[in-house]
């Protein structure tokens, strides 16, 4: 039976001030493990690990010579897409059918959706020879439907499988086993996600309640080390033979035979003891999970005479001969409108025309699906000239929505659902009064997305987002467009109520 073993494996990236892991003993069996943690724990650099892109400092990793990782970022088509496109195997053909791979995506990933790229990339990963297939956010940008395919492709993989995703019907419909990454901890349960979730709440609400103890036995020891200091106090005035007549032998050696027999050393030893129980009782308590203030108070003031913002009815070419109609649609201060729709319907380029349209008076906030590295690097090297009043106010409004400010801050390789977090606090800075979000939920792990969720409730500008996370949809918009075929060569827009 193939397997991955993880022995005192440590890694620090050049950058960063701590080690992102220390010490991780871990195991992966064959059948799929779910890797779960908030963004910027380290699952994407665990895979990249096991994948031997990064070399670790200490420990060592063995059962991964055969390694296939199918990153998250859909920007750079596989090398060996072509390769695989070209291959007429029974396997291939079932691989591409399973897919819905068409034969004439190839040379064409610029123009794919990025739906239509995940399921290609995918296609190409489960073609290659491997014991360990590692998948990185597989279902980002996929709509239901193309979820669904997804699902029952990896299921048909007998290796190693390792998904690290934010899907929760994915995780649970592949995962034998679950690791959480949580507070520098490698947590691993023979369980489904849901089922590991379930234990995990049991062990923080006991650790929530060894932390309260610990609380009040932390208070009652700084009591007892202020008692034990001011006896040492008092034991060092009665020991000393300051203010002592220099005539008065008697009581100079009563003192001595005092220090002698030890008698001025007792408090002292007593506060020690305390002083070192404070200590470690402060350690373990900070070993404890912390808990960050979260969620976004937005408070600038939304130029309501900007709206309502309107397109009128038209239609646009999105490629070839297809085209998308739409009727006149319009957008409200305090609506929130999700766009819906299958991949590959126009969504994002309805966005782009949207915007396109829009008078130049509006002050909006645009985050595209895929954030690339050049927009990355600049993003950090903008984060470089601001001042510490702004940045200070950027990166509280990071760590409000689930991430660790000040690791971000020491980092040059964030991951893409901390530069998303970036790209969304910096945008919030300048107090839009419209938000226009482009898959917001891609990338983020699943308390972040509840945190971005229930922050753009509170939201009282307008927003419009596309997105295939139902639950999302659900429970953020005021209205929905909905995209779908009518006809071969043409998408239309309803919108729904």
């Amino acid at each position: 039976m193939n397997s991955v073993k993880i022995r005192n494996l440590s890694y620090k990236y050049a950058s960063a001030a701590e080690a992102i892991f220390s010490g991780i003993n871990l195991d992966f069996e064959e059948g799929w493990s779910c890797v779960t943690g908030i963004n910027g724990s380290g699952k994407s650099t665990l895979l990249k690990l096991i994948s031997k892109e990064l070399k670790s400092e200490k420990g060592m990793i063995t059962g991964n010579d055969l390694v296939v990782y199918c990153a998250q970022n859909t920007e750079f088509a596989p090398l060996e897409l072509e390769e695989f496109m070209m291959t007429y195997t029974k396997e291939a053909y079932k691989l591409r059918d399973l897919l819905k791979v068409k034969d004439e995506w190839l040379g064409t990933w610029d123009v794919l959706s990025h739906g239509e790229r995940k399921r290609l990339q995918l296609a190409v990963a489960l073609a290659s020879d491997s014991d360990v297939l590692m998948v990185d956010e597989p279902t980002n940008h996929l709509d239901t439907h193309s979820q669904s395919i997804v699902t029952e492709a990896l299921k048909s993989y007998k290796g190693v499988g390792i998904l690290v995703s934010h899907d929760r019907t994915l995780l649970d419909a592949l995962s034998k086993h679950t690791v959480m990454i949580k507070a520098g901890e490698i947590l691993k349960y023979r369980s489904t996600f849901s089922l590991a979730g379930q234990a995990y709440d049991e062990t923080l609400s006991h650790k929530k309640k060894v932390l309260s103890e610990q609380e009040h036995e932390l208070k009652k020891l700084a009591k007892a080390v202020q008692v034990q200091r001011e006896k040492v106090s008092l034991a060092k005035k009665k020991f000393s033979k300051k203010g002592v007549g220099r005539f008065d032998s008697s009581l100079k050696e009563k003192i001595n035979g005092a220090i002698l027999t030890g008698k001025d050393k007792n408090d002292g030893q007593v506060l020690q003891r305390t002083l070192t129980k404070q200590r470690q009782l402060s350690q373990n308590m900070g070993k404890l999970s912390k808990e960050y203030a979260t969620g976004i108070i937005f408070e600038g003031k939304i130029a309501k005479h900007n709206f309502p913002i309107s397109i009128e009815k038209s239609c646009i070419n999105l490629f070839e001969s297809t085209r998308l109609c739409f009727p006149r649609l319009s957008v409200d201060v305090g609506q929130k409108v999700g766009l819906s729709g299958e991949n590959g319907v126009g969504k994002s380029s309805f966005i782009t025309h949207f915007m396109q349209m829009m008078d130049y008076e509006h002050d909006y906030l645009y985050i595209s699906q895929e954030i690339t590295d050049r927009q990355a690097a600049l993003l950090f090297e903008e984060l470089k000239h601001l001042d510490s009043d702004k940045k200070g106010e950027l990166f509280t409004l990071v760590q409000r929505l689930g991430s660790d400010a000040k690791a971000l801050l020491n980092s040059t390789v964030p991951s893409p659902g901390e530069m998303r977090k970036l790209l969304i606090a910096q945008g919030l800075l300048q107090q839009p009064s419209l938000i226009i979000l482009d898959e917001p939920t891609n990338h983020m792990d699943l308390e972040s997305i509840e945190l971005l969720e229930s922050s753009l409730k509170e939201y009282k500008g307008a927003l419009l987002f596309i997105t295939h996370d139902k639950t999302f949809l659900e429970n953020l918009s005021t209205k929905q467009w909905l995209f779908q075929k009518s006809e071969p060569q043409c998408y239309t827009v309803e919108e729904l109520l």
